[in-house]
């Protein structure tokens, strides 16, 4: 996406929306980091639930793919 779509869509946000985006722009320019959704959404908990879904027959190497998918690696 190029700068000049992003803006176009950012003009396009309703007013609380697009304060919300210039208070996160502004924090990412002071080098804070980015507060919690404010809808409370946080990654999961991959471990967790393959536990919750498979209990103890998760596959030994399942902890190296959930790192690969989140990107730690």
């Amino acid at each position: 996406m190029s700068a000049t779509e992003l803006i176009r869509q950012v003009a396009a946000l309703p007013p609380q929306e697009k304060a919300r985006f210039i208070e996160l722009i502004h924090a990412l320019e002071n080098g804070v980091p980015s507060p919690a959704p404010a809808n409370g959404q946080h990654w999961p908990d991959f471990t967790q639930r393959l536990h919750r879904i498979y209990g103890d027959a998760v596959a030994p190497d399942s902890q190296s793919v959930i790192d690969e998918g989140r990107g730690d690696r």
